[in-house]
């Protein structure tokens, strides 16, 4: 009898075990699943946000950096460098400066963050058009990279020093930059500088467009390539371009046999208001009805009237807002400066 009953114990001891073993089993992928999972790392972040920049998708590469810096306990000079770049790829350059010199503050003795750091402050500031603040940021990137191995820093400094009318100074930087770089990717545009400075100086090449006029020219900045060109944004309802339209006949028809054109750009509210008034008033030169007022967009045009000059590498040279031509005598006496220089 006691032989009976250790074998039923013995029995219901094993099969214990067994269930015990097969709940475990059962059990153990959900445990496993339960486990946390290892999210990825700072490293992995950032090297995701940089893809993301490189795919210039800037919103989302600024997410991601924002919160790499946020895992950072807020002290990643990279994922400050890294939303330095996706805002100004969103142009918003005030806020890429903030991020830049949060990068710049945190870089420490890393010598090569801290170049980048100044260098796309720099870019940053020429932007904006700060050119004092980009030199100074550019020297500052240079200062920490004195063998200039990060790319662009001395063309982008004599970039801005040509901009700045330092002429000489700026081309001498571009040739350090083609000593280091005879074949990088800015050694091209440093050649072309050096060739032509004022491509980097304070005019700047005028938007790409292209019209067909009333007499069925088809304008644009390749067909005018060689000329001066003055547009004279205008409409019929204007009081101040009606008293200007002798004075543009007059230089229209002194210059006639000049490499010289006049566009009219109308903003009449009509077609019929617009050409009835060139008709009668024997507009001669290129007329054209800017009947969505796109080129005005283009142009930047707030005002009517308004008149742009472009040379004849189709860069602006000057701009007159708002006020007669008959009255803008620095813009005629720059017409017949351009049409001179052309002549010789």
């Amino acid at each position: 009898m006691t032989m009976r009953i250790r074998t039923i114990a013995t029995v219901a001891a094993i099969a214990a075990a067994l269930c015990s073993f097969t709940n475990l089993v059962a059990t153990g992928p959900v445990l496993a699943a339960a486990r946390p999972q290892r999210g990825p790392s700072i490293d992995e972040e950032l090297e995701r946000g940089r893809q993301m920049l490189s795919r210039r998708e800037y919103f989302e590469a600024q997410k991601i950096f924002q919160r790499v810096n946020q895992l950072a306990g807020g002290k990643s000079p990279d994922a400050f460098l890294g939303m330095c770049q996706a805002m100004q790829g969103m142009k918003l350059f005030k806020s890429a400066v903030d991020a830049c010199q949060s990068a710049v503050d945190l870089a420490q003795d890393n010598w090569r963050l801290l170049a980048r750091a100044h260098k796309m402050r720099a870019q940053a500031f020429e932007a904006m058009g700060d050119l004092p603040s980009a030199e100074t940021d550019y020297r500052a990137a240079l200062t920490a990279d004195p063998k200039a191995t990060i790319p662009d820093l001395h063309y982008g400094l004599g970039r801005v020093l040509i901009a700045a009318g330092r002429t000489d100074e700026g081309i001498e930087e571009l040739r350090k930059e083609l000593e280091d770089r005879p074949i990088g990717t800015t050694a091209d545009e440093a050649r072309a500088l050096i060739a032509n400075p004022r491509r980097g100086g304070s005019a700047h090449a005028a938007p790409e467009f292209s019209i067909v006029s009333t007499d069925g020219q088809r304008l644009s900045n390749e067909t005018l390539r060689g000329k001066i060109v003055l547009l004279d944004f205008w409409a019929s309802w204007c009081d101040p371009c009606r008293r200007a339209l002798p004075a543009v006949r007059k230089v229209q028809q002194d210059h006639a046999k000049d490499p010289f054109v006049i566009i009219g750009i109308s903003d009449d509210h009509t077609e019929r208001a617009w050409k009835s008034f060139t008709s009668q008033n024997r507009m001669v030169w290129p007329q054209y009805w800017d009947r969505d007022k796109a080129l005005q967009r283009l142009f930047n045009v707030e005002a009517i009237p308004s008149y742009v000059l472009i040379d004849a590498e189709g860069y602006e040279l000057r701009r007159v807002r708002g006020s007669g031509f008959d009255s803008a005598r620095d813009l005629i006496a720059e017409i017949d400066k351009q049409i001179t220089l052309l002549s010789r």
